[in-house]
């Protein structure tokens, strides 16, 4: 019985053991499925991110600006309501809040043949000065210190015929022998607007595109040859440190990056002292350079330790400098990506374009209406916003936006001055993200220069913050069908922020700690 009993007792167990064994492996499957079902659930509160902010900081924003150069008298020229208007569109915080304003201190335009093209100096035939010579360029000088601009930044096209080799406002070039005089001139200036006029100079740019003196004479312009820059401004240096300590010196707003800026700027920069009279390197961009050449131009800066402004650009007709005039998202994207480009391969810490507005529709308005929102190819891309030169003879005072005005602005309205700047990875092709970083708060813009007709994509943007929790605070989106609209699905969560984008768009998105969980 007992060995009965035994083989019994041996089935029964063999009997159990696959009972036991099922009966863990339910068990684990259990357990499993929870872990599954919780980490489902985790996955849905925090999206997969496809996309990072650097911790790691790159330059700080110094300002975005454009020029009054010419558009000032005739707009001066025009209704209370629209030099209102333009105050608002340029400086307010519905505008494009501009941080900084470029004043054009005119030579006169003496052999100019454009009208407009004449900006009056404050230097007069028998040698005294008229601080009421130029009442519209000081509106706005005015009008822009009223909306309490960062920067007011004082630039000079050519000196007054004395100065010059021809005694003209253009087709000349700076004598040598009157630096001393043309400096005199220029602190006289600075310091004549501040005590007459009540406006303080931030930065003075002695000379503009030095390499051309504007031979055709259509505008003002004044050639100052590579030998003689570093007297000037190291001449400036000393003159404004004794008598005009306050204003601080750019230069020297060449003309192209690498053809003259490359080539050119130890040949001078090193020579009579002038790097430590320069607070930034003032350049423009007229060769529209590529990644590579602006990531030549940063290191050079880089090793001559100076810092350095992007200062003037307008004008590309789709290949090169030439007539056009498109005021489409074609042009938005050019210009979105050019600002992309300077700040982040040149390490540019200011973008300037070139003239607020101006009148180069190259159609006529009140002819066909819808001229000023087609490209053609008789005007320029030379504003951000258009007027109808005919207004006098027409009446038709009325300012034409661009694309090119509402991209600006999803720059300029969220990287204010300070914003450190920080690099996204990890984006798709085609698409391309600038973010920034101040007083706890970030602000991204996104390029997405896909092809037409691409589907929209989600994107998932880490924030390098400890902040766990982030709220929206601003969004705006610009494309060929909305100006400054809303971003599509613009969220965050944790510390994500969450958008759609679509192709040939621009989407500029700001985030804040969020004390309310």
């Amino acid at each position: 019985m007992k060995r009965s009993w035994r083989k019994v007792e041996g089935r029964e167990g063999e009997f159990s053991r696959p009972l036991l064994v099922v009966l863990i492996a339910s068990l684990v499957l259990v357990g499993l499925l929870a872990i599954a079902r919780v980490a489902q659930v985790n996955r849905s509160q925090v999206p997969i991110v496809n996309a990072v902010i650097s911790p790691n900081p790159m330059q700080s924003v110094d300002g975005f600006g454009a020029s009054g150069a010419w558009w000032s008298g005739p707009i001066y020229s025009m209704s209370n309501t629209v030099k209102e208007r333009v105050g608002s569109l340029l400086f307010s915080k519905n505008g494009l809040a501009l941080s900084q304003f470029r004043y054009n201190i005119g030579g006169g335009g003496v052999g100019v043949s454009t009208p407009w093209k004449r900006p009056p100096s404050f230097l007069q035939s028998n040698g005294a000065y008229n601080f009421n010579a130029d009442p519209a360029g000081i509106y706005f000088a005015k009008l822009a210190e009223r909306y309490k601009v960062t920067d007011l930044i004082a630039f000079v096209n050519s000196a007054p015929p004395p100065f010059t080799s021809n005694h003209l406002s253009c087709a000349g070039h700076l004598l040598p022998s009157q630096i001393t005089s043309y400096v005199n001139y220029l602190v006289n200036v600075v310091v004549g607007m501040k005590n007459n006029l009540g406006i303080t100079v931030n930065y003075l740019s002695p000379m503009n595109e030095p390499d051309s003196s504007m031979a055709p004479c259509k505008q003002e312009g004044m050639r100052v040859p590579v030998f003689l820059r570093a007297r000037l401004v190291s001449a400036l240096g000393r003159a404004l440190a004794l008598r005009a300590p306050w204003v601080k010196i750019i230069a020297d707003e060449t003309s192209q990056v690498a053809p003259q800026l490359l080539p050119e700027i130890n040949l001078w920069i090193n020579r009579d002292h002038a790097k430590s009279y320069i607070a930034f390197y003032a350049h423009h961009t007229y060769d529209y350079p590529n990644p590579r050449t602006l990531e030549a131009m940063a290191e050079t800066f880089k090793d001559l330790k100076l810092h350095s402004w992007m200062t003037e650009i307008c004008c590309f007709n789709g290949s090169r400098f030439g007539y056009q005039y498109d005021p489409t998202m074609v042009q938005g994207m050019w210009l979105a990506k050019t600002i992309f480009n300077d700040f982040f391969y040149g390490r540019d810490s200011a973008f300037q374009w070139w003239t607020a507005i101006s009148p180069n529709l190259g159609c006529e308005p009140t002819l066909d209406p819808q001229c000023p929102y087609q490209a053609n190819l008789l005007g320029r891309n030379d504003g951000l916003i258009y007027y109808d030169s005919n207004y006098q003879s027409n009446g038709n005072q009325n300012l034409y936006l661009t694309k090119r005005y509402y991209v600006l602005g999803n720059y300029s309205k969220f990287f204010q001055v300070g914003t450190q700047l920080h690099q996204v990875t990890g984006l798709p092709a085609g698409v391309e993200a600038l973010a920034g970083e101040k007083d706890g708060s970030y602000s991204i813009v996104v390029i997405d220069d896909r092809p037409p007709g691409s589907p929209p994509i989600h994107l998932s943007i880490l924030v390098p913050t400890k902040i766990q929790f982030l709220k929206v605070t601003g969004d705006l989106l610009t494309n060929s069908h909305v100006d400054w609209g809303h971003v599509p699905d613009v969220t965050t969560n944790h510390n994500i922020i969450q958008l759609s984008s679509s192709p040939q768009s621009v989407s500029s998105v700001s985030v804040a700690p969020n004390q309310v969980r």
